[in-house]
């Protein structure tokens, strides 16, 4: 079965002194970094009561994405997430380009998002690279409250295996970090992929804290610290 694989990155916040009289925000914008990691699943209900009792927390319903999809989600910290995603029921897969999702038999890692605050920033951060940038394409989803959050996505020309694919919020949307369950954090990425080399120079770029590793088939794995103890999310052989 194809499977889509991706790779992230943490994302590491810093601040800044201001000049005397400057004005200081409350929370610094967020860096370029991982914004979520989408794990795949048949079954959303089923999976949301099984993984609520293996790690310890209740991952909450985000509500449907216009083509077919819907998901349920994890924060894993102030600005990334985990997302739990399905194919909504009497939707087929084929039909929307997501049969990865159909015969799942276990929750399995299917993508991953780097998030940027601004396209400039994204831009700037691959500027006199050799990655290039496609065109942003835009994305939305209703949550069960009836807030709509919309956003851009963009993924990259020439992308190696395992390469990311970027978000960037709309400025009035509550980032989904903020508003799911806490009490899980992400540990680790080990990423198996044929285009090391490339996933690699692109990683350094971004200064990606991930473990790349050069195989015949993109492979990862995703490891969380939850209440119950370490738990890995990974692709099987």
């Amino acid at each position: 079965m194809k499977q889509v694989r991706r790779v992230f990155r943490i994302v590491i916040l810093g601040t800044a002194l201001a000049p005397t009289g400057a004005r200081v925000t409350a929370e610094p914008l967020p860096s370029i970094g991982i914004d979520h990691i989408l794990i795949g699943v048949a079954d959303l209900d089923r999976t949301v009561d099984d993984l609520a009792k293996a790690l310890g927390v209740r991952p909450v319903y985000g509500g449907k994405h216009p083509r077919g999809t819907h998901n349920a989600l994890l924060s894993l910290g102030p600005h990334t997430y985990l997302e739990l995603i399905a194919l909504q029921p009497g939707v087929a897969g084929a039909d929307i380009g997501m049969d990865d999702l159909v015969g799942l038999t276990k929750p399995v890692p299917v993508g991953w998002a780097v998030g940027a605050p601004t396209l400039t920033s994204l831009s700037a951060s691959l500027a006199h690279s050799d990655f290039a940038l496609g065109a942003p394409e835009p994305g939305s989803r209703t949550t069960p409250s009836g807030e709509v959050l919309q956003w851009q996505a963009l993924g990259l020309t020439n992308e190696p295996a395992g390469a990311p694919f970027f978000i960037i919020w709309s400025p009035r949307a509550r980032h989904p970090a903020t508003t799911s369950p806490p009490g899980c954090k992400l540990a680790g990425l080990e990423v198996t992929t044929p285009d090391a080399t490339k996933l690699l120079a692109l990683s350094s770029r971004l200064t990606l804290p991930v473990e790349v590793l050069d195989g015949p088939a993109v492979r990862y794995s995703v490891a969380l610290d939850c209440p119950t103890g370490p738990v890995t999310f990974r692709t099987e052989p």
